[in-house]
């Protein structure tokens, strides 16, 4: 059977750790700010399991969502799904998501 929609995808690991990120195909939560979108995404958990379990997923693999930024001087705002949770920061997160935006010309 064939998908009738599309999440768009680049991988990216930093120093081994799998940080994901997903660049379209998925639109932006509800909420104000980034904080009250990532808590939709912690409470809603449909995309977060979606992305993380398996078959697409496991417990080693982090996914980064972006999102339109709520400050006009940023360029992204991005959404952390880790398997457990849903953090509001992550290090290792941030250079994926750098990577990817800056290797893709996002």
């Amino acid at each position: 059977m064939r998908s009738v929609k599309t999440i768009h995808v680049v991988s990216c690991h930093a120093e081994g750790e799998v940080g994901d990120v997903i660049v379209g195909g998925v639109n932006p939560p509800p909420g104000d700010t980034l904080y009250d979108q990532s808590r939709f995404i912690a409470t809603d958990n449909e995309l977060r399991q979606f992305v993380l379990n398996e078959p697409r997923g496991g417990v080693f693999r982090h996914v980064n969502m972006l999102v339109p930024p709520k400050d006009p001087k940023a360029a992204v705002g991005f959404i952390i799904m880790e398997p457990e949770d849903t953090p509001l920061m992550s290090g290792s997160n941030s250079m994926c998501v750098a990577t990817v935006v800056l290797e893709t010309g996002i």
